[in-house]
């Protein structure tokens, strides 16, 4: 899968550090909604209680975000490069909505799961850290 390898690529040369950051803060901030969300799928599959890795996949991809603001921010940047793309491509008078509605259509879905699948995998990578921040074990 060659998302995965971009992925982890970008790993390797330290451009997800961002992402590590707001996991971090993420985890942190929503230890107890985590919790609630780990208690209820308890109840709702009558199995064993998910891991706490699990939990925060689960959490994770049910919400979609870890950081909100900065993802609609990044959102932005790659549409700007779109339009300036457009724009050498076209010259002026381009439709600069335009352009941006077009690339929510065709790449907002995918951008999202990208993201998603990044944060994923730096838990992954991470996750003994990752764990000790959600059960208060700070280092």
């Amino acid at each position: 899968m060659q998302q995965l390898a971009n992925i982890e690529e970008d790993y390797r040369l330290g451009k997800l550090r961002t992402i590590e950051n707001d996991l971090e803060n993420f985890i942190r901030l929503n230890r107890e909604k985590i919790r609630r969300f780990q208690e209820e799928h308890l109840r709702k599959l009558k199995t064993a209680r998910p891991s706490d890795e699990l939990a925060i996949k689960w959490y994770i991809m049910q919400i979609r975000t870890i950081n909100p603001v900065d993802e609609i921010k990044t959102q932005l940047d790659e549409i700007e490069r779109e339009i300036f793309y457009q724009a050498e491509k076209q010259g002026p008078g381009l439709d600069r909505g335009g352009i941006a509605k077009e690339w929510c259509r065709r790449h907002a879905p995918g951008w999202r799961d990208h993201r998603v699948l990044a944060i994923i995998f730096v838990l992954d990578r991470n996750k003994d850290h990752y764990i000790r921040i959600f059960n208060g074990q700070e280092p």
